[in-house]
């Protein structure tokens, strides 16, 4: 159990984190006047997350990153209790390509992906439940992420993206169970699939003209923009849903 100001620190260290893509140091979190305390303080702090797993030291000498533990815990208390609304010139990409659709379920799920991987930067596959109707984009939207520079993470998620088909029956089980509402976060192994066991994946369903149910797929690093990336999903989903 971690104190409230430890798990402020937490949620900070995951922020600057994702925004930076560096390891963050106590010297930093001080400079940067999130907290009126000393570097000293901080560091005892970070000390003390480190020890119960939700952040990790990957040189002697650097600062901590966050562990999948860290998400966790960030995505449960940050972002679930957040306003999630998108940008206004973020909502009338996403009303312009829910109408270039039309009423046309399957261009509507191309137009979604396509804009959903534009805005968030990730990967997106958009499905039609039921059916043999998948589209897939954004793959190449993971080569700005410096994770995807290792060269064996990009072919496994290459090899996911690739494969998504084939495995759509069991990947539906999982992620889009019958009891599942609104949107879902799965991060690292969470997911239970091999090729992106270090990535998150946010999944939802929505309804499509036609009587038809959506599902929505958006894959990347595990340190991706939660705030913003479910926000645009939220947005997505509840415009459809008013409409069909």
């Amino acid at each position: 159990m971690i104190t409230p100001r430890q798990a402020q620190l937490l949620c900070q260290i995951v922020d600057t984190y994702i925004k930076t893509a560096e390891p963050v140091s106590s010297k930093l979190i001080e400079k940067r006047g999130f907290f009126d305390l000393s570097s000293a303080t901080i560091r005892n702090d970070m000390s003390e997350l480190e020890s119960v797993g939700y952040i990790s030291q990957l040189h002697t000498s650097g600062g901590r990153v966050p562990t999948a533990k860290a998400y966790r815990f960030y995505v449960d208390n940050i972002v679930n209790r957040s306003d999630l609304t998108p940008s206004f010139e973020s909502q009338q990409r996403i009303n312009d390509a829910i109408k270039s659709g039309e009423i046309n379920p399957v261009e509507i799920n191309k137009f979604i992906a396509r804009t959903l991987s534009n805005l968030s930067g990730q990967a997106v596959i958009t499905a039609i439940v039921g059916r043999d109707e998948f589209y897939k984009t954004g793959i190449s939207q993971l080569l700005n992420f410096p994770e995807f520079r290792e060269f064996n993470r990009l072919m496994d998620m290459t090899n996911f993206f690739d494969g998504f088909e084939s495995m759509f029956d069991q990947l539906e089980r999982q992620f889009f169970d019958r009891a599942s509402v609104g949107i879902k976060v799965f991060i690292g192994r969470e997911n239970k699939v091999g090729e992106i066991e270090d990535e998150s994946v946010i999944t939802a369903k929505y309804q499509l003209p036609r009587h038809f149910t959506g599902s929505l797929t958006l894959i990347g690093p595990m340190r991706m923009d939660y705030l913003k990336n479910t926000g645009l999903i939220n947005y997505t989903i509840g415009q459809l849903n008013n409409l069909f």
